[in-house]
């Protein structure tokens, strides 16, 4: 979850209710400060992290260091030639390919042995590379038949899959408790729980329908070492056609808590309100939206949207009436995540 997520969010209130307090606002900047500087700690941990080392070795392992999948589509495109297409008419077809395949660099091609349970896949992680040192893992994989914009597609209900290198998981992906309304003739998902494991990330997205207009997207977000990151939003709908769901127009209000650490913001917008106006003054933005500032539970701050220059920016007003732009937080997000991220992004 971005920092600049927590600040960018069109969710705004005009006044900071008067509270005791135990800090004080220089206090509260720099605890902001001290979270957002954690969040940077933490994406350059996941920037060293096994994951990212595995995507840099196998596609940015060239000259020019640019990204380049070739390697890895021919491995599969020589899988499927000798074996089949993967996927027919929109279906997995995996129980018709389980086994455990080695590909072989110096003849090209893939050998398979017997596997009840799952589709391994084993081959070397780079071009020119004699050690098999790679293995893809596919196993408990379910689907369910859906429609969307009357097309019948197969999407999964459960798998689990897991990718190591040496021996060493670096991604993992389990899929479960996934269903459908199909009520009309677009299949609308109503829950799914997935887990993601990009080493050294852990995270957790659970998205459920609570009734027939009300949806809630849980997110988590947690490393070894640094803070846990939090999205919590419930979506409310102004009706239940979800084949005819296409614009802000069918949304009634959106409503979020977005958490870094001891940081959090709780926010709320009355997108029925605000959707049939088509430039709204910042005086309509902020009526129908608020969002509310704490850090270890007391409430620091409102922010508030004003346009500036003619272009629109969010500010933090804090518990004494100071106010302040929050890009003196994450006015410079872009460069840092360049800068972080300066392997996949150079």
């Amino acid at each position: 979850m971005g920092v600049a997520t927590i600040f960018g969010i069109q969710a705004c209130s005009t006044s900071v209710e008067d509270t005791t307090h135990t800090t004080s606002v220089a206090e509260d900047k720099e605890n902001i400060k001290k979270t957002i500087n954690g969040f940077y700690d933490k994406l350059n941990v996941i920037d060293d992290g096994d994951f990212s080392k595995y995507v840099l070795y196998t596609m940015f392992n060239n000259t020019a260091q640019e990204y380049d999948d070739s390697y890895l589509n021919n491995v599969v495109e020589k899988w499927e030639t000798q074996f089949g297409d993967a996927l027919i008419d929109n279906k997995l077809q995996f129980a018709n390919k389980l086994g455990t395949y080695t590909y072989n660099p110096v003849s090209s091609t893939w050998t398979k042995v017997a596997n009840a349970n799952a589709v391994v896949l084993k081959f070397p992680s780079v071009q020119n590379q004699i050690a098999v040192d790679s293995e893809l893992t596919l196993t408990s994989y379910t689907d369910i038949q859906t429609s969307y914009n009357s097309e019948t597609i197969w999407l999964p209900k459960t798998f689990d899959i897991t990718l190591k290198r040496s021996g060493n998981t670096v991604f993992s992906m389990k899929l479960s408790n996934v269903t459908f309304d199909n009520s009309t003739n677009f299949s609308m998902p109503i829950s799914a729980n997935v887990q993601i494991y990009s080493a050294p990330l852990t995270q957790n997205i659970v998205w459920q329908r609570v009734t027939s207009k009300d949806f809630k997207f849980t997110y988590n977000a947690s490393t070894p070492q640094g803070a846990n990151s939090e999205i919590i939003a419930q979506v409310t709908l102004k009706h239940s056609d979800y084949a005819n769901i296409s614009s802000k127009d069918d949304f009634k209000t959106i409503s979020a808590q977005i958490t870094e650490g001891n940081l959090k913001i709780v926010a709320n917008m009355n997108v029925e309100a605000l959707a049939p106006l088509s430039d709204p003054t910042d005086a309509q933005i902020n009526n129908n939206s608020k969002a509310e500032l704490f850090y270890n539970g007391q409430k620091i701050g409102d922010i508030i949207y004003k346009t500036v220059n003619g272009k629109g920016e969010f500010f933090v007003v804090y518990f004494d009436g100071t106010m302040e732009n929050t890009d003196v937080y994450v006015g410079d997000f872009e460069q840092k995540i360049k800068n972080i991220f300066a392997n996949y992004l150079d």
